[in-house]
């Protein structure tokens, strides 16, 4: 497998060729520009030659004009031409016998082109001026020419390219020194986070979130306290892991030792009446160990999000009637008032909420336990009270939690798992609903469930 390219490579290996493009485009204009220029010069020079050439023979004869013309050498060339015989009747020195060029002209016309070479004179490219002019007799037609070498613009258009290839080249290797330092600083806070998640996970978990957070509002700044808040979640995770699986080995340590003991009792050589008891008590101890383990299963189920609800619309007002029938059944009384109410939701989920709530009314209650279903708004209102103390303020969250039993005088026997309200909490979530616990208006202990109910038929 091939290595991967870090990020500071990935960023240099994307930048620098935009930066390259950037610069040839940017070399290319001026080159353009530089070029158009440097012509235009040459024309406006050719051009202002021409008109005053043009303009002197009409007061000089040709002799007269082209002393007062002096030319340097291969500066340019200047000739007077007879166009009518094609004759050169004046030239700057070392200009070529023949005429450069021979354009018509309309009387008066001045027009500027250009030759790619003149004879006797170097290969490149020449910008001519062409002059209809008159001679100072007022009669004879002349042809001014003035011819201006492109090379001299050539060669300064040649040494601005080079200047701005070596000035590309230099930008280049400026931005590429720049980005990586910049790049390098900007993924400083980076390493030093990557560094402080290492320490938290090589004492897993124990140091708790520490990392530092840079100062700002960038993207850095978000991430930190991103990441500071999922140690610290996952701390707290950790944390409850390590409590819920101690709470629950001991919860099953429990009913295993009392089975290996009554086991144990069975063994032996005893009357079959006190077998016969040893052995209800071991089934009822393997029930509790069965209860325990199918809540602890639903619990997990839960912490995956992977509790599966089996929806359909359900009728909350029959399920409650069906639970507190099965209370009645054990000669608990308690005063029930139901409200027709349908829900979207797990019927047998829907029913272990009913039950676990009314249990639980039933271990705290002094002598009764009350149950009311009702609509409010867009939600099923499940209520049930006893007349036991309420849960102090400070608890009502609390006693929504896995092993947690307020009473510690009661024993395992009677108190139940610990579970019972943890696995309502978990199932209203499950169905978008909420639970609480609080005080009714006379003073008893009140949980209340709110579900989302379907709507009512119109």
């Amino acid at each position: 497998m091939r290595g991967r390219l870090g990020l500071r490579s990935r960023i240099l290996v994307l930048t620098l060729p935009v930066v390259v493009l950037v610069s040839a485009a940017l070399a290319g204009i001026v080159y353009y520009s530089l070029g158009q220029v440097l012509r235009a010069s040459a024309e406006d020079v050719a051009r202002a030659e021409a008109a005053e050439l043009r303009s002197e023979l009409a007061d000089q004869d040709v002799e007269e004009a082209m002393r007062s013309h002096r030319v340097i050498g291969g500066n340019r060339i200047v000739q007077v031409v007879d166009p009518a015989t094609e004759e050169v009747l004046g030239a700057s020195q070392g200009a070529p016998d023949v005429p450069v060029a021979l354009p018509r002209l309309r009387d008066g016309q001045l027009r500027v082109g250009s030759l790619d070479e003149v004879p006797g004179e170097e290969n490149g490219t020449w910008v001519v001026a062409a002059a209809d002019a008159v001679a100072s007799d007022g009669v004879t037609d002349l042809l001014v020419l003035v011819a201006v070498p492109t090379r001299v613009e050539s060669t300064a258009l040649g040494r601005s390219a080079e200047f701005a290839t070596i000035g590309a080249i230099g930008l280049v290797a400026v931005l590429g020194a720049v980005t990586t330092f910049a790049v390098g600083q900007a993924l400083r806070p980076v390493e030093r986070m990557r560094d402080q998640v290492e320490a938290v996970a090589a004492t897993g978990g124990a140091a708790g979130p520490a990392l530092s957070v840079p100062a700002g509002r960038d993207e850095l700044t978000r991430l930190a306290e991103t990441m500071n808040h999922l140690l610290d979640r996952m701390k707290r995770a950790d944390a409850s892991r390590r409590a819920f699986v101690a709470d629950a080995g001991h919860e099953l340590r429990s009913p295993l030792a009392t089975i290996r003991v009554l086991l144990d009792r069975l063994a032996e050589d005893r009357p079959a009446a006190e077998r016969q008891a040893v052995a209800a008590r071991a089934t009822a101890e393997v029930d509790r160990l069965t209860v325990l383990v199918g809540d602890l299963l639903t619990l997990a189920s839960a912490d995956e999000h992977a509790m599966v609800l089996h929806r359909a619309e359900v009728d909350l007002d029959d399920v409650v009637l069906s639970e507190t029938a099965a209370l009645r059944s054990r000669g608990l009384q308690a005063a029930v008032t139901v409200e027709p109410v349908r829900v979207d939701g797990d019927q047998a989920r829907l029913g272990r909420v009913v039950r676990n709530l009314l249990e639980n009314a039933e271990r705290h209650r002094d002598t009764s336990v009350r149950v009311s279903l009702t609509r409010d708004g867009e939600h099923a209102r499940l209520t049930v009270d006893n007349d036991g103390p309420p849960i102090a303020e400070e608890d009502r969250e609390r006693v929504f939690g896995r092993f947690v039993r307020l009473d510690d005088s009661r024993t395992r026997g009677t108190g139940g798992t610990g579970l019972g309200l943890a696995i309502v909490s978990e199932i209203a979530a499950a169905h978008d609903g909420t639970v609480r616990a609080t005080e009714s208006p006379d003073g008893w202990c009140r949980f209340v469930v709110r579900i989302p109910a379907t709507p009512e038929p119109g």
